[in-house]
């Protein structure tokens, strides 16, 4: 699983983040364009970019966390069922895109969802990581001010 020693940085994770979502959400834009000109051919092409960034990148960022993050860091447990669910999203739009060879009212609905899920997801996520990244800090400053007494308190 790639770009483990990523995920164990704020800053870098947050990154991560924010250029998956700024990929999904420019190809929800140009996907709603191509089906606002009735271009079933553009629209079924991003489509399928979209879902292969949903599979390769974000999907395998979450099995990344569950797997290398998850027993350090315990509060971030709670978005296993987050990653369950986009997991499911995927595999029925992929399923139903493959099947009706277009992008139906399903898909769309799906990868609509999975973008609502993703940016509620990411948000409560860093905010957990924030609290787990202070809260190492603050016990370094503690610890590190009592490794410098000399027990003469």
């Amino acid at each position: 699983m790639p770009h483990t020693h990523r995920l164990e940085n704020f800053d870098e994770h947050l990154t991560s983040h924010m250029l998956v979502t700024a990929d999904l959400e420019a190809g929800m834009r140009l996907l709603r364009n191509f089906l606002k000109n009735n271009d079933a051919s553009g629209a079924y092409e991003v489509a399928e970019v979209l879902l292969d960034i949903w599979t390769e990148r974000e999907l395998v960022h979450a099995q990344t966390e569950e797997a290398f993050l998850f027993d350090e860091i315990p509060c971030l447990k709670i978005f296993h069922r987050d990653h369950e669910l986009m997991a499911t999203w995927v595999d029925e739009a992929r399923f139903t895109l493959d099947r009706d060879g277009v992008v139906s009212a399903r898909v769309l609905m799906r990868l609509e969802a999975l973008s609502t899920l993703l940016h509620t997801h990411h948000e409560h996520e860093l905010e957990c990581l924030k609290r787990h990244y202070h809260q190492l800090a603050t016990n370094s400053s503690v610890q590190h001010v009592l490794s410098k007494c000399d027990g003469s308190l």
